[in-house]
């Protein structure tokens, strides 16, 4: 679930949109992970029918294990990080992220629990722009190959 101002937006898991990325690091030992999140359509400020699209961009983890991640944090401090590493939360247009802390909560049954929160610009051509504050709470399927849609059907 992804929450903006009240309005509560459901996870697709019809497409491959949503996902917990997770790859080797260059070091061979360690994992790196991103996110990647869709939701389903709803209205928004203005009357405007929406489908937020969450990206969080690869970060390198200490870690040699998904069960590893279990209690991970992960937080994005201002709003020149985020740009930098190109997160980004679509609404009309791709817009980077004021701040943000991910936490991984659990992993069962090759999924991923994350939460998320946080404060993301909708406005960036706004003087001055104009943010929003956000919450995601959701189970991501955990994609380390191509091959593992299969298990999803997708």
């Amino acid at each position: 679930m992804f929450i903006l101002q009240g309005v509560s937006f459901p996870l697709r898991t019809d497409e491959r949109g949503s996902a917990f990325y997770v790859h080797g690091s260059d070091d061979g030992d360690t994992i790196e992970i991103s996110v990647d999140a869709h939701f389903q359509e709803n209205t928004f400020e203005e009357d405007d029918n929406v489908e937020p699209y969450v990206s969080i961009n690869p970060i390198q983890t200490n870690k040699n294990s998904l069960s590893d991640l279990i209690g991970m944090s992960f937080e994005v401090k201002t709003i020149e990080e985020a740009d930098e590493r190109e997160d980004t939360l679509y609404i009309w247009e791709h817009e980077p992220f004021e701040n943000y802390l991910l936490n991984i909560v659990d992993i069962k049954d090759d999924k991923v629990h994350i939460q998320c929160k946080g404060t993301a610009v909708t406005d960036g051509y706004a003087d001055p722009y104009k943010t929003v504050e956000f919450t995601m709470d959701c189970w991501l399927p955990i994609i380390t190959s191509v091959d593992d849609w299969k298990k999803y059907g997708l």
